[in-house]
């Protein structure tokens, strides 16, 4: 390869990775979505897809494409099958520039796909790991990839990569500063974030939903009765119940000490009281051991819980929403332990 090809390739990944568009987006599959479509210009590409690898059913899914049809960009490739799958299988590029003779097993069907003969498949990793491949077809000029194409292709997926990977490192950053260290759920501070998209979808949209704060009955003289430790326990069970028995749409957040708010999205009244009714039979049925290790007849206790409810409404703010599950929250203290009042 002369120098001035290897200059051309340098320049044209040099300008990939400082481009403003791609430097500016925090979105995970918007990056894709962006990187597709550049590489797609780089490249005068008819089709580009990125597929990623999913570990857990190995198989690659169009995550993102350029000039796919509908069909094609949903499709799934298992792990090791032809040429996607192997590709991110063995980690290693291909390069096909004519797949009639050099893969003559090849169905004519799925030839018709392509306007060429020719493509190229990368993988993109994460240090030696395969997160998904890059693939390419239909060169506009309908030309031949190339060993060039190939170099330049490859230096632009570990690029990629390396927006990939700060990324989700990012992600989980945020994460762990959104989360209650000790159950898992929404911090404080996140779920009032929360509740302000919610309320924002709910007033741009005139969707309902509908706000649950719920605290433990007795959760201080518990602690002092059993220690600090077995209070945990008890914050991290009753977190699992209302977790199992809530929606993945919902948001559960640790509200307070003992106090958890629960926004039920897309949800009327009714609905939201026999959610309520139900993690607070849930709890009734729970038994609470000291020891959540060893679950011995010792240390045994039930415990139970309150709840306030209360749908939102066109033109309340998040404190007005907040004070009104607080009040009816209240109200089912007035009536005694394990009680459920809705704000009227």
């Amino acid at each position: 390869m002369t120098n001035n090809i290897q200059d051309d390739i340098l320049n044209q990944v040099f300008s990939f990775k400082i481009s403003k568009d791609m430097d500016a987006i925090t979105d995970k599959s918007d990056l894709i979505a962006s990187f597709v479509k550049k590489t797609a210009e780089i490249f005068k590409a008819g089709k580009v897809s990125f597929m990623l690898l999913d570990e857990s059913h190995q198989e690659l899914s169009v995550e993102a494409s350029y000039g796919l049809n509908p069909a094609a960009s949903h499709a799934k490739v298992k792990l090791g099958e032809p040429f996607g799958g192997l590709v991110a299988k063995d980690g290693r590029a291909l390069l096909v520039k004519n797949v009639e003779s050099e893969y003559p097993e090849v169905s004519r069907n799925r030839l018709a796909r392509y306007s060429t003969k020719s493509f190229l498949i990368v993988p993109v990793k994460i240090k030696d790991d395969v997160i998904g491949v890059l693939s390419l077809t239909d060169k506009k000029d309908r030309g031949v990839f190339t060993d060039d194409d190939l170099k330049i292709l490859d230096l632009i997926a570990q690029n990629f990569a390396l927006y990939i990977e700060n990324l989700r490192l990012s992600e989980k950053v945020n994460n762990l500063s959104n989360l209650d260290q000790l159950t898992g759920l929404s911090n404080h501070r996140h779920f009032h974030e929360q509740m302000l998209e919610e309320i924002y979808r709910a007033e741009r949209y005139k969707r309902p939903f509908a706000l649950i704060i719920l605290d433990i009955d007795g959760f201080s003289e518990y602690n002092q009765a059993h220690g600090y430790s077995s209070g945990d326990n008890v914050l991290k069970q009753i977190s699992r119940i209302i977790k199992d028995n809530i929606r993945q749409a919902d948001v559960v957040g640790r509200y307070g000490a003992d106090e958890f708010g629960i926004i039920l999205s897309e949800t009327k009244l009714k609905r939201a009281i026999y959610a309520g009714e139900r993690i607070k039979e849930k709890v009734n049925y729970a038994i609470f051991t000291e020891d959540e290790e060893r679950k011995s007849s010792l240390g045994m206790s039930k415990l139970t819980v309150s709840l306030g409810v209360v749908e939102h409404r066109i033109g309340l703010s998040k404190d007005e929403l907040i004070n009104r599950a607080t009040s009816a929250l209240q109200e089912a203290h007035k009536k005694g332990k394990n009680s459920l009042c809705v704000f009227k």
